[in-house]
C-alpha cells in the first residue's frame, strides 16, 4: 500500500511539471500568446490537468477559490458514492445470509442512494472540466467594466448654457 502511495505521488508531481507554463510554451513564465493554437493547447492542458485531479485545472488558471470549491465537491461526491456502495454490497449480502426484507429494503435505499450520487459526480466533473477549459480560454480577456455615466455642463456655441448626460456601455 505505502509503495502505491509513493508511486502515486511521484507520477502527480511529474504531471505538475508537465503542466506547468514553462511546457505551455512560456518559456519565461508568462502566459502563452493569443495567436494561433496555444490557446487551445492551454485550455486542453487546463481540461486535462482537472481529469487527472479535481479543481487541478482552476488552479493551474489560477481561480485558487474555484479550485478549492470543485475539489471539495467533487471529493465529497465521491466519497459519499464509496460509503454507498459498502452499504449496499452489505445489506446484499445480509439478506442474501438471512433472506430478512429489511435488509434488502436497506439494499435499495443504499443502491438508489448510490446511482444518485454516480450522477451528480459526473455532472460535477464534467462541470469542473468544462469550467477548467472555458477558463483558459477566456484568461486574456479583460473584465467588462461597469457602465458609466458621463455628464458635461457648459456653453453652446450660441452663447445659451448646455447640459449633457450620457450613459456608456462597454462589451
Amino acid at each position: 500500500m505505502m509503495r502505491r502511495a509513493g508511486i502515486g505521488a511521484a507520477a502527480f508531481t511529474v504531471i505538475l511539471a508537465v503542466l506547468s507554463p514553462a511546457a505551455s510554451g512560456a518559456a519565461d513564465g508568462s502566459e502563452p500568446s493569443t495567436q494561433g493554437d496555444s490557446r487551445r493547447h492551454h485550455g486542453t492542458t487546463a481540461m486535462v490537468a482537472s481529469a487527472v485531479y479535481p479543481g487541478l485545472g482552476q488552479l493551474l488558471n489560477g481561480a485558487e477559490p474555484k479550485a478549492a470549491i470543485i475539489s471539495a465537491v467533487e471529493v465529497l461526491l465521491v466519497a459519499g458514492l464509496v460509503v454507498e456502495d459498502r452499504r449496499a454490497r452489505n445489506s446484499l449480502r445480509l439478506y442474501k445470509q438471512t433472506n430478512d426484507n429489511r435488509y434488502y429494503d436497506d439494499y435499495s435505499e443504499h443502491f438508489d442512494n448510490r446511482q444518485a450520487l454516480i450522477w451528480w459526480a459526473a455532472i460535477a466533473a464534467l462541470y469542473g472540466l468544462t469550467d477548467a477549459y472555458v477558463d483558459a480560454h477566456l484568461a486574456g480577456f479583460e473584465d467588462s467594466p461597469a457602465p458609466r455615466v458621463e455628464s458635461s455642463f457648459g456653453r453652446d456655441g450660441t452663447g445659451g448654457a448646455e447640459v449633457r448626460v450620457g450613459l456608456t456601455f462597454r462589451f
